[in-house]
């Protein structure tokens, strides 16, 4: 009669010794998945890609200002856009009992951006071939608009000199400056106004 209870309680020791062992060890087995975050700017700079690993949800995304929830799948894997670029973001635990309280996120280089110019900089070259060939246009066309706008300027001018002479020489011409011109215009314009004012004046 007295075995039974012997048996009983070694049987209740090695059930204690178990079960505390599996609490001893549980810890050590959920601290080892790690997390990451990386932030990848856009080849042509307008934004940055930021992806994350490895992380429990709730998660919160830090930008140093503002915080706001990130959508984790159930893999653990997150992926957004910010426009916000020179920012240093942090990945942020919700609970107190997640793993990984906080993350920063690294910085890294553009990869598909840097390979694109490099391998696609053929289309560029060529792209650009167009441009600069066709380039003879460009350049052309805003010679030729600063010259059309300089030759109005001049014949504005002139008129508004002879004018303002006319009315009267203790008065310089002005130009108007609210009409919508480029700069070249009205340096023309004053040098025309002053000039036939001067002749007319003389």
């Amino acid at each position: 009669m007295h075995l039974h209870p012997r048996r009983a309680v070694v049987s209740l020791l090695a059930s204690s010794l178990a079960l505390s062992g599996a609490i001893v060890f549980a810890p050590t087995a959920g601290a080892v998945p790690a997390a990451s975050c990386t932030v990848t700017p856009a080849a042509n700079g307008t934004f940055v890609t930021i992806s994350g690993e490895g992380f429990t949800s709730p998660r919160n995304l830090n930008d140093g200002e503002s915080t706001e929830p990130l959508n984790v799948d159930a893999n653990g894997n997150f992926l957004l856009k910010r426009f916000q670029k020179n920012v240093d973001y942090t990945v942020l635990a919700v609970n107190e009992d997640q793993s990984n309280i906080f993350v920063n996120c690294r910085m890294v280089q553009p990869e598909t951006g840097t390979v694109q110019p490099e391998t696609g900089t053929v289309q560029p070259e060529t792209g650009t071939a167009q441009p600069e060939t066709g380039t003879a246009q460009p350049p052309s066309t805003p010679g030729m608009g600063d010259r059309s706008e300089r030759a109005q300027g001049r014949t504005a001018g002139g008129l508004a000199g002879r004018d303002a002479a006319e009315a009267s020489c203790s008065e310089r011409p002005m130009p108007d400056r609210s009409q919508n011109h480029t700069d070249a215009y009205w340096e023309a314009w004053v040098q025309a106004a002053d000039r036939a004012f001067d002749r007319a004046c003389a």
